[in-house]
């Protein structure tokens, strides 16, 4: 049985580091979104003076709500086509460049992708894999057939291609590795799970098991 100072101590730290990057995304996007409120305050006002009388509600909150929305409409557009993508890739290169913003630039951008995708997707199957030596062991992503001629430079008949990451962030730090299928071991954790336990630092592989043994 677990020590209740341990166990109290996992679920602290647990809490913690669940809780802090949610406020500090939520806390990001808040202010995102108070300035582009800022910024369309002018429909608001556009709205409000074209109008016989006073404007109800539920038209105010309708109108904010899709001017925001095309305006993300409006960067993504410009952002997907030609010249946008060339404009896009110029301001992230030229964020990034720059000391002490590049950091945080940085930071945010890769929560706001968090918020609207789902990295983990990519990944097929969580495997284990020995690496970087005999004896020690890592997680890896199965994310596709490894090419037959990596197997035939090789000399070996049968090959997996794996990403092991490496935390605290699994979805773009790591290694693509092409090895072996027998020494390729199988693992009852889903990518989900994986991915937890990568980004805790190890923290949440202790309750994964308990919640495996409980099954």
């Amino acid at each position: 049985m677990a020590d209740p100072a341990s166990s109290v101590k996992r679920l602290f730290i647990n809490g913690v580091v669940i809780t802090i990057p949610l406020v500090a995304t939520l806390l990001v996007v808040s202010i995102v979104l108070n300035f582009i409120l800022g910024a369309l305050a002018p429909v608001i006002a556009g709205i409000t003076y074209v109008w016989p009388d006073e404007p109800p509600v539920p038209v105010i909150q309708f109108a904010t709500l899709a001017s925001v929305i095309g305006v993300f409409l409006l960067v993504g557009l410009v952002a997907e086509y030609t010249p946008g993508t060339y404009l896009s890739k110029r301001v992230h290169a030229t964020m990034e460049t720059i000391p002490g913003v590049s950091t945080v630039y940085e930071s945010v951008r890769r929560a706001s992708k968090l918020l609207v995708e789902d990295e983990s997707d990519q990944f097929q199957d969580v495997k284990l894999v020995e690496f970087p030596h005999e004896g020690a062991y890592m997680l890896g992503f199965l994310t596709a057939e490894t090419p037959p001629m990596v197997e035939a430079s090789a000399g070996e008949d049968e090959m997996v291609t794996l990403m092991v990451p490496l935390a605290p962030n699994p979805a773009t730090n790591g290694y693509v590795m092409h090895m072996p299928a027998e020494k390729v071991h199988e693992v009852d954790l889903t990518v989900e799970e994986a991915f937890r336990s990568i980004a805790t630092l190890g923290v949440a592989a202790d309750s994964l098991g308990e919640a495996k043994a409980g099954d």
